[in-house]
């Protein structure tokens, strides 16, 4: 069942509840001369109309956008809200200015009520409604992000202290002739239907306030700070490379709308930019679901005012690679190692100016104590291999095979690339991505290794994850 089909059936029960209790709350309350019954007949009166409100609220806002509203037409689930704030705000005042005539009427009758069994179990029924009729509707605006519904969920809560209040106010006046005539007892008793029918106003005004307010900001497109704070640790904690320079959310209802200022690297494709950009719309669908996320990309310059970036840099200004990069940060000055990547068939002494100048550069740009660097060969030219791989078929299946000896994770794919007698096999394993970044390599070198050294060795092996 979708969304707005929940929305409509929840909205659709609500009306027909509140026409039911409406009605037996009205004439209960014009049979035993009730206040308290009668300002809740007025207030579930306003209810039915509230509901009904609301179940076309929902059915507009359920039409699709279109060129008059490119944005949909959820706010006139905000607009039903706030006119339904209106109501409740005169059902107040009525009852209130009802209550005050009464208490201060020279006329004794105008205190009397005429208790009735019918009177107790309209109540206890119109409890037992709200209580039950409260939790679907909160539940469904909670399902469907709908303000109409989660108005009407609040609505319907605060009845359930209405309709106690005026439990008590009528069992106070089923009890008043009992007490001694004169004492403060009976007076506080005869009157309790109008103190009754008094919380039932204040409660009412106390929904007005809140509905009101969160209806109006709504409607002024008032900034969504929990969802934002949200969004922004997302991302600082998922997609650190990119930082987020502006961020705005606003609702309409059941509908939020989230415009985003990404940071990128200015050199970067414009492809590989929105690829970046849906991988945000998808990070902010899963931490806000049901939003329709723009995303601008703001070009930047590559930050290499840290000194990790300052010796990336400089390395590659000299024609090498580097990794394995430590700084020690002395008293005197820090002590920086690197791992060089030089070609593996490059003779040393062809590359110890560059070297030197690498180290030169670095000590001096860095204010260094020491730079010491380490030698290796680079791996980015793929070994050659004298033994054929065979029938290929025949060796990914040889590999997988392997893979499952060793309970290592069952492989998602096993690729053979070959160009004269080089090679590079790549087997792909479902990605571990609760692993930090050392884990991760930690297990891949592991798996790399184990795997090379029980296959024959006529291919370089490489596991890595799916995706990558």
């Amino acid at each position: 069942m979708d969304a707005d089909t929940k929305k409509s059936i929840a909205a659709l029960s609500s009306v027909i509840w509140s026409a039911l209790l409406t009605a037996m709350k009205f004439v209960v309350g014009v049979l035993t001369g009730s206040l308290g019954l009668l300002s809740e007949a007025l207030h579930s009166a306003l209810d039915l109309l509230a509901a009904g409100g609301t179940l076309y609220a929902v059915k507009v806002a359920a039409i699709p956008a279109d060129k008059e509203h490119p944005y949909g037409h959820g706010k006139v689930e905000n607009l039903m809200a706030l006119g339904e704030t209106i109501l409740l705000l005169l059902t107040a005042l009525w009852v209130i200015y009802e209550a005050c005539s009464r208490l201060l009427s020279d006329d004794p009758g105008a205190l009397h009520v005429e208790t009735s069994i019918w009177a107790f179990v309209v109540v206890i029924i119109s409890l037992v409604v709200d209580v039950n009729r409260a939790a679907m509707l909160r539940r469904v605006a909670k399902e469907t992000r709908s303000a109409a519904l989660e108005a009407d969920a609040a609505h319907f809560a605060s009845d359930i202290w209405s309709s106690a209040a005026v439990l008590l106010g009528i069992t106070g006046a089923a009890f008043a002739d009992m007490a001694a005539e004169g004492s403060w007892v009976s007076w506080l008793l005869l009157r309790a239907d109008v103190l009754a029918s008094l919380v039932v106003a204040v409660l009412i005004l106390n929904i007005c306030r809140n509905l009101g307010l969160k209806t109006i900001n709504n409607l002024m497109d008032k900034a969504d700070s929990e969802a934002e704070s949200v969004i922004r640790t997302a991302m600082s904690k998922r997609m650190p490379a990119y930082p987020v320079a502006n961020l705005r959310v606003r609702e309409a209802g059941a509908k939020a709308y989230v415009d985003m200022v990404v940071c990128v690297p200015r050199a970067m494709h414009m492809d590989t930019a929105h690829e970046i950009a849906d991988a945000v719309e998808q990070l902010v669908a899963e931490v806000h679901p049901g939003a329709e996320t723009m995303v601008h990309m703001h070009p930047v310059e590559i930050d290499v005012s840290t000194p990790e970036m300052a010796v990336r840099q400089t390395a590659l200004t000299h024609r090498f690679g580097v990794h394995g990069l430590s700084i020690l940060r002395t008293e005197e000055g820090p002590v920086i190692f690197a791992d060089l990547e030089l070609p593996a068939e490059a003779i040393l002494s062809d590359w110890k100016v560059a070297v030197r100048a690498f180290r030169s550069e670095v000590k001096r740009r860095l204010k260094a104590r020491r730079v010491v660097v380490h030698i290796e060969p680079a791996l980015r030219e793929v070994p050659h291999f004298d033994k054929p791989v065979g029938d290929i078929a025949e060796w990914e299946e040889k590999v997988t095979q392997t893979m499952i000896l060793m309970g290592a994770p069952l492989p998602t794919s096993v690729n053979l690339y070959e160009v004269g007698d080089q090679r590079l096999c790549v087997v792909s394993i479902p990605a571990e991505e609760e692993l930090s970044v050392s884990s991760s390599h930690t297990r891949l070198s592991c798996l790399t290794k184990e795997l090379a050294s029980r296959l024959p060795a006529v291919s370089r092996v490489i596991v890595t994850y799916s995706g990558e």
